[in-house]
Protein backbone atom coordinates (compact mmCIF):
# COMPACT_ATOMS: atom_id res chain seq x y z
CA UNK A 1 0.00 0.00 0.00
CA UNK A 2 2.63 2.25 0.76
CA UNK A 3 4.71 2.06 -2.47
CA UNK A 4 0.87 2.59 -4.20
CA UNK A 5 0.44 5.44 -2.20
CA UNK A 6 3.79 6.70 -3.87
CA UNK A 7 3.24 6.00 -7.14
CA UNK A 8 -0.95 7.62 -6.91
CA UNK A 9 0.76 10.71 -5.06
CA UNK A 10 2.67 11.20 -8.04
CA UNK A 11 -0.28 11.59 -10.34
CA UNK A 12 0.12 14.88 -11.56
CA UNK A 13 3.53 13.91 -13.87
CA UNK A 14 1.41 10.21 -14.84
CA UNK A 15 0.35 9.71 -18.44
CA UNK A 16 -3.44 10.40 -18.34
CA UNK A 17 -4.46 6.64 -19.10
CA UNK A 18 -2.41 5.56 -15.97
CA UNK A 19 -3.59 7.96 -13.81
CA UNK A 20 -7.14 7.15 -14.70
CA UNK A 21 -6.69 3.28 -14.29
CA UNK A 22 -4.98 3.75 -10.87
CA UNK A 23 -7.44 6.46 -8.89
CA UNK A 24 -10.09 4.02 -9.04
CA UNK A 25 -7.91 1.06 -8.10
CA UNK A 26 -6.59 3.36 -5.22
CA UNK A 27 -10.18 4.31 -3.83
CA UNK A 28 -11.21 0.67 -3.71
CA UNK A 29 -8.20 0.34 -1.66
CA UNK A 30 -8.48 3.38 0.68
CA UNK A 31 -12.25 2.22 1.44
CA UNK A 32 -11.14 -1.35 1.97
CA UNK A 33 -8.26 -0.03 4.82
CA UNK A 34 -11.18 1.97 6.40
CA UNK A 35 -13.28 -0.69 6.87
CA UNK A 36 -12.25 -2.25 10.56
CA UNK A 37 -14.56 -4.44 12.38
CA UNK A 38 -14.29 -4.94 15.97
CA UNK A 39 -13.41 -8.75 15.93
CA UNK A 40 -13.92 -9.17 19.47
CA UNK A 41 -17.46 -7.87 19.52
CA UNK A 42 -17.88 -10.14 15.84
CA UNK A 43 -16.43 -13.26 17.72
CA UNK A 44 -18.79 -12.78 20.56
CA UNK A 45 -21.96 -12.15 17.99
CA UNK A 46 -21.02 -15.15 16.46
CA UNK A 47 -20.56 -17.46 20.05
CA UNK A 48 -24.25 -15.90 20.71
CA UNK A 49 -25.21 -16.59 17.39
CA UNK A 50 -24.26 -20.18 17.56
CA UNK A 51 -25.84 -20.39 20.96
CA UNK A 52 -29.61 -19.40 20.14
CA UNK A 53 -29.96 -21.25 16.93
CA UNK A 54 -29.74 -24.82 15.61
CA UNK A 55 -27.29 -23.65 12.46
CA UNK A 56 -24.00 -22.60 13.75
CA UNK A 57 -21.92 -20.17 12.09
CA UNK A 58 -18.13 -19.33 11.83
CA UNK A 59 -16.42 -16.12 12.14
CA UNK A 60 -16.16 -16.09 8.38
CA UNK A 61 -19.46 -16.37 7.61
CA UNK A 62 -19.69 -13.62 10.46
CA UNK A 63 -18.04 -11.12 8.12
CA UNK A 64 -20.35 -12.17 4.77
CA UNK A 65 -23.12 -12.16 7.36
CA UNK A 66 -21.86 -8.03 8.14
CA UNK A 67 -21.58 -7.51 4.67
CA UNK A 68 -24.89 -8.67 3.83
CA UNK A 69 -26.64 -7.56 6.28
CA UNK A 70 -28.09 -4.02 4.82
CA UNK A 71 -30.00 -5.74 2.12
CA UNK A 72 -30.91 -9.00 4.32
CA UNK A 73 -32.92 -6.71 6.71
CA UNK A 74 -34.12 -4.67 3.66
CA UNK A 75 -35.00 -7.83 2.28
CA UNK A 76 -36.74 -8.70 5.43
CA UNK A 77 -38.68 -5.53 5.59
CA UNK A 78 -39.98 -6.00 2.02
CA UNK A 79 -41.10 -9.52 2.50
CA UNK A 80 -43.30 -8.55 6.06
CA UNK A 81 -44.41 -4.94 4.60
CA UNK A 82 -44.83 -4.17 8.24
CA UNK A 83 -47.25 -0.81 8.91
CA UNK A 84 -48.59 -0.78 12.15
CA UNK A 85 -46.54 0.12 14.78
CA UNK A 86 -46.67 -3.89 16.18
CA UNK A 87 -45.88 -5.21 13.08
CA UNK A 88 -43.05 -2.87 12.89
CA UNK A 89 -42.32 -4.27 16.99
CA UNK A 90 -41.89 -7.52 15.22
CA UNK A 91 -39.90 -6.92 12.61
CA UNK A 92 -36.98 -6.22 14.90
CA UNK A 93 -38.11 -8.97 17.47
CA UNK A 94 -37.21 -11.82 14.68
CA UNK A 95 -34.64 -9.73 12.71
CA UNK A 96 -31.09 -11.81 13.03
CA UNK A 97 -29.40 -9.29 10.55
CA UNK A 98 -29.33 -6.16 12.35
CA UNK A 99 -26.69 -7.74 14.80
CA UNK A 100 -24.26 -7.74 11.75
CA UNK A 101 -25.21 -5.29 10.24
CA UNK A 102 -24.27 -2.98 13.16
CA UNK A 103 -21.08 -4.09 13.29
CA UNK A 104 -20.12 -3.57 9.75
CA UNK A 105 -21.87 0.21 9.83
CA UNK A 106 -19.94 0.61 12.90
CA UNK A 107 -16.38 -0.66 11.40
CA UNK A 108 -15.80 2.39 8.57
CA UNK A 109 -13.48 5.23 9.47
CA UNK A 110 -15.86 7.89 9.79
CA UNK A 111 -18.06 6.08 12.06
CA UNK A 112 -15.42 4.88 13.76
CA UNK A 113 -14.07 8.62 14.90
CA UNK A 114 -17.91 9.59 15.94
CA UNK A 115 -18.51 6.84 18.64
CA UNK A 116 -14.95 8.41 20.17
CA UNK A 117 -16.13 11.84 20.13
CA UNK A 118 -19.54 10.74 21.74
CA UNK A 119 -17.63 8.61 24.34
CA UNK A 120 -15.26 11.46 25.10
CA UNK A 121 -18.28 14.07 25.29
CA UNK A 122 -20.77 11.62 27.36
CA UNK A 123 -20.17 13.21 31.20
CA UNK A 124 -22.75 12.02 34.41
CA UNK A 125 -25.62 9.86 33.76
CA UNK A 126 -25.94 8.33 30.24
CA UNK A 127 -28.86 7.18 28.51
CA UNK A 128 -28.18 4.85 25.76
CA UNK A 129 -31.41 5.11 23.78
CA UNK A 130 -31.53 2.22 21.04
CA UNK A 131 -28.38 1.04 22.20
CA UNK A 132 -28.91 -1.61 19.62
CA UNK A 133 -25.88 -4.27 19.65
CA UNK A 134 -24.68 -2.28 23.32
CA UNK A 135 -20.91 -1.38 22.11
CA UNK A 136 -21.11 1.92 22.65
CA UNK A 137 -22.77 1.35 26.20
CA UNK A 138 -19.63 -0.67 27.06
CA UNK A 139 -17.46 2.00 25.44
CA UNK A 140 -18.93 3.84 28.31
CA UNK A 141 -18.62 1.88 30.80
CA UNK A 142 -15.37 1.22 30.30
CA UNK A 143 -14.68 4.50 31.13
CA UNK A 144 -16.40 3.98 34.72
CA UNK A 145 -19.62 6.19 33.05
CA UNK A 146 -23.15 5.34 34.28
CA UNK A 147 -25.09 3.97 31.19
CA UNK A 148 -28.40 3.19 30.56
CA UNK A 149 -29.56 0.83 27.83
CA UNK A 150 -32.88 1.12 26.16
CA UNK A 151 -34.18 -0.49 23.28
CA UNK A 152 -37.24 -2.42 22.04
CA UNK A 153 -37.30 -6.33 22.66
CA UNK A 154 -35.43 -7.64 19.78
CA UNK A 155 -32.27 -9.84 18.83
CA UNK A 156 -29.89 -6.71 19.53
CA UNK A 157 -31.21 -6.44 22.74
CA UNK A 158 -31.03 -10.19 24.16
CA UNK A 159 -27.25 -9.98 22.62
CA UNK A 160 -26.43 -6.81 24.71
CA UNK A 161 -27.46 -8.30 27.87
CA UNK A 162 -25.23 -11.26 27.01
CA UNK A 163 -22.62 -9.40 26.51
CA UNK A 164 -22.85 -7.07 29.10
CA UNK A 165 -23.17 -10.20 31.43
CA UNK A 166 -20.03 -11.62 29.88
CA UNK A 167 -17.83 -9.21 29.60
CA UNK A 168 -18.64 -7.84 33.41
CA UNK A 169 -20.67 -4.46 32.66
CA UNK A 170 -22.72 -3.22 35.38
CA UNK A 171 -24.98 -1.85 32.92
CA UNK A 172 -28.83 -1.28 33.45
CA UNK A 173 -31.24 -2.54 30.73
CA UNK A 174 -34.54 -1.58 29.80
CA UNK A 175 -37.42 -2.27 27.39
CA UNK A 176 -38.24 0.84 25.62
CA UNK A 177 -42.29 -0.53 25.66
CA UNK A 178 -42.77 -2.24 29.43
CA UNK A 179 -40.43 -0.14 31.19
CA UNK A 180 -41.19 3.72 30.07
CA UNK A 181 -41.82 4.46 33.47
CA UNK A 182 -39.10 3.70 34.77
CA UNK A 183 -37.08 5.19 31.95
CA UNK A 184 -38.68 8.72 32.35
CA UNK A 185 -38.57 8.86 35.99
CA UNK A 186 -35.35 10.35 36.16
CA UNK A 187 -33.14 12.69 34.19
CA UNK A 188 -29.58 12.28 32.40
CA UNK A 189 -26.58 14.32 32.14
CA UNK A 190 -26.17 12.95 28.25
CA UNK A 191 -28.67 11.28 26.18
CA UNK A 192 -27.96 9.34 22.96
CA UNK A 193 -30.04 8.97 20.64
CA UNK A 194 -28.23 7.48 17.81
CA UNK A 195 -29.41 6.12 14.31
CA UNK A 196 -32.91 5.53 15.85
CA UNK A 197 -34.74 8.08 15.42
CA UNK A 198 -36.00 7.23 11.38
CA UNK A 199 -36.80 3.74 12.91
CA UNK A 200 -39.57 4.94 15.51
CA UNK A 201 -42.89 5.08 14.59
CA UNK A 202 -43.70 7.66 17.16
CA UNK A 203 -40.79 10.04 16.78
CA UNK A 204 -42.38 13.66 18.09
CA UNK A 205 -43.14 11.44 21.29
CA UNK A 206 -39.83 10.15 21.79
CA UNK A 207 -38.29 13.55 20.63
CA UNK A 208 -40.39 15.38 23.91
CA UNK A 209 -39.65 12.90 26.46
CA UNK A 210 -35.86 13.16 25.70
CA UNK A 211 -36.06 17.06 25.81
CA UNK A 212 -38.04 16.47 29.28
CA UNK A 213 -35.59 14.43 30.90
CA UNK A 214 -32.42 16.03 29.78
CA UNK A 215 -31.03 17.92 32.52
CA UNK A 216 -30.47 22.06 32.35
CA UNK A 217 -26.55 21.69 30.81
CA UNK A 218 -27.18 18.22 29.51
CA UNK A 219 -26.07 17.11 26.30
CA UNK A 220 -28.55 15.36 23.78
CA UNK A 221 -26.31 13.70 21.16
CA UNK A 222 -28.93 12.94 17.83
CA UNK A 223 -28.47 11.46 14.41
CA UNK A 224 -30.46 11.65 11.59
CA UNK A 225 -33.22 14.47 11.93
CA UNK A 226 -33.29 15.15 8.60
CA UNK A 227 -33.75 11.58 7.09
CA UNK A 228 -35.31 11.47 3.75
CA UNK A 229 -37.59 9.10 4.34
CA UNK A 230 -37.26 5.11 3.07
CA UNK A 231 -35.24 4.34 0.08
CA UNK A 232 -34.35 0.80 -2.17
CA UNK A 233 -31.95 0.14 0.41
CA UNK A 234 -33.06 1.06 3.65
CA UNK A 235 -37.14 0.91 3.21
CA UNK A 236 -37.30 0.59 7.30
CA UNK A 237 -36.87 4.04 7.35
CA UNK A 238 -38.70 7.12 8.32
CA UNK A 239 -39.53 10.68 7.53
CA UNK A 240 -40.27 12.93 10.52
CA UNK A 241 -43.33 14.63 9.57
CA UNK A 242 -42.73 17.88 11.84
CA UNK A 243 -40.18 20.50 12.50
CA UNK A 244 -37.65 18.10 14.48
CA UNK A 245 -35.22 20.87 15.55
CA UNK A 246 -38.08 23.74 16.56
CA UNK A 247 -39.17 21.26 18.67
CA UNK A 248 -35.94 20.38 20.92
CA UNK A 249 -35.35 24.68 20.52
CA UNK A 250 -39.47 25.24 22.06
CA UNK A 251 -38.23 22.89 25.26
CA UNK A 252 -35.01 24.86 26.11
CA UNK A 253 -32.52 23.06 24.35
CA UNK A 254 -29.63 25.21 21.59
CA UNK A 255 -27.72 23.58 18.83
CA UNK A 256 -24.19 23.10 18.70
CA UNK A 257 -22.95 24.27 15.12
CA UNK A 258 -20.18 21.84 13.87
CA UNK A 259 -19.91 19.79 16.66
CA UNK A 260 -19.99 16.64 14.02
CA UNK A 261 -19.76 16.32 10.34
CA UNK A 262 -23.36 15.05 8.18
CA UNK A 263 -26.37 14.64 9.63
CA UNK A 264 -25.00 13.82 13.64
CA UNK A 265 -26.06 16.49 16.29
CA UNK A 266 -24.92 17.82 19.65
CA UNK A 267 -27.81 19.70 21.46
CA UNK A 268 -27.34 21.34 24.69
CA UNK A 269 -30.19 22.04 27.65
CA UNK A 270 -30.10 25.97 29.09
Amino acid sequence: MKIFNKIYSRGKTLPKPIKNTIRPLYSKIKVRERIKIDKELLKDIVEFHNQINDFKITYEEGVMLCKLGKKLMADLWNIMKPKTEEEIQKYYEICLYGLFELVYAHANEGNRKFREKVVALSLYEVLDYGGGDGSLSMMLAERGINVTYVDVPSINMEFAKWAFKKRGYNIEVLDAYSDQEKIWQKTYGTILCIELIEHVYNPKYLLEKLASNLRKGGKLIITRLNCPGPTVDLPLHFKLSFNAENLLISHGLSKKEGAFEGDRDLWIKK
